[in-house]
């Protein structure tokens, strides 16, 4: 995935990309240079993160808190993307609350990844400092509401205009405040929008270059869901045998689907899509397993090895309504999830 979206990047004329297999050692890269460390941004700094919320050690979430929270972030304003394939609400919430941007599910297009780099860059939002919450304004838009819930008034807020230390706010006599920061990336990224709603916000050229680097990462695909179904076939195996270990194995089944369900669709495979969300939800955290849970789980590896196997792109046609048609049937013998 990480391959994948720095394709897409470069592409759209991002030429300056680095990388982290997971939150610690992103903030290693991003925590300033200090006698016993040297920094490995350099005297640049970093303009916008990209991040996935599911990692080891230090998940998107944490890594999006030491960003706006820590005295030890580079650039406490910095543009944060969060990526997941878990894009239910309370996910989605969850970032917002911890100041995130911009929010881009999987499986994603290439003109969705523009588009989001286009809103932080172009579009961004105030950033609102109170006792409860730093990060970009949560509300996106102007919409009537029937109880208004905010306890602060328009007089007890104080709007800057420039991102100054927010340690020397601490003298105002106001309670919230609302910062709004120069577009200092505009000039950093070409997007080719002249501010017209109805202008590409980047070259239709850049667009079709950054899909064509998706097309052309369709045989690395099969090759890593060949790997993925090895690992599920494995844990699932293991589960079985070592049944009083058997959610740690479980646990491994609902990572493996959870990737199955942001990749799937990125590469003309939606019914991979279905199926790895339809296995991460019955594998979810305090699921009960039982005989009766690993025959579904047996279930949908084999859906997803015809899928694979038979190259089944889009909706499969017929086919693919026979396998979702099994599939169905499956989870109702199951009877649903059963929580322990």
């Amino acid at each position: 995935m990480r391959s994948l979206i720095i394709g897409i990047l470069r592409a759209l004329g991002v030429e300056r990309v680095m990388t982290a297999e997971n939150g610690e050692e992103a903030i290693a890269i991003l925590s300033p240079a200090t006698k016993k460390t040297q920094s490995m941004v350099g005297m640049s700094g970093v303009d916008v993160i990209i991040s996935d919320m599911f990692m080891p050690v230090v998940d998107g979430n944490m890594l999006l808190r030491w960003v706006r929270l820590s005295a030890k972030s580079p650039d406490r304003f910095l543009p944060f993307i969060m990526c997941s394939a878990a894009a239910d609400r309370d996910v989605i919430i969850k970032a917002r609350d911890a100041g995130v941007d911009e929010f881009l599910a999987k499986p994603f297009s290439a003109n969705a990844m523009a588009q989001r780099l286009v809103a932080v860059v172009e579009h961004g939002r105030p950033y609102i400092y109170c006792p409860t919450y730093f990060g970009p304004d949560r509300r996106r838009r102007t919409v009537p509401v029937r109880n208004d819930r905010r306890v602060m008034s328009k007089d007890e807020i104080e709007t800057v205009y420039s991102g100054k230390e927010l340690a020397a706010l601490k003298n105002s006599k106001k309670k919230v405040w609302e910062i709004r920061l120069p577009k200092t990336l505009r000039a950093k990224l070409s997007t080719g929008a002249s501010g017209g709603d109805n202008e590409p916000a980047f070259d239709p050229a850049l667009l079709d270059a950054a899909e064509a680097k998706v097309a052309d990462m369709e045989t690395d695909y099969a090759d890593w869901v060949a790997e993925s179904i090895e690992k599920l076939v494995q844990a699932h195996h293991r589960a079985i045998e070592e049944m009083d270990d058997a959610s740690s194995h479980l646990e491994v089944i609902n990572k493996v689907a959870l990737d199955l369900r942001g990749q799937g669709g990125i590469f003309g495979y939606p019914l991979m899509t279905q199926f790895g969300k339809s296995l991460y939800e019955c594998t979810e955290e305090d699921t009960k397993v039982t005989p009766q849970l690993l025959d579904l789980i047996n279930s949908h590896i084999d859906l997803i090895k015809v899928v694979m196997n038979q190259k089944i792109k889009g909706d499969g046609g017929k086919m693919g309504q026979e396998l979702l048609q099994s599939l169905f049937e499956a989870k109702q013998k199951h009877g649903g999830k059963k929580k322990s």
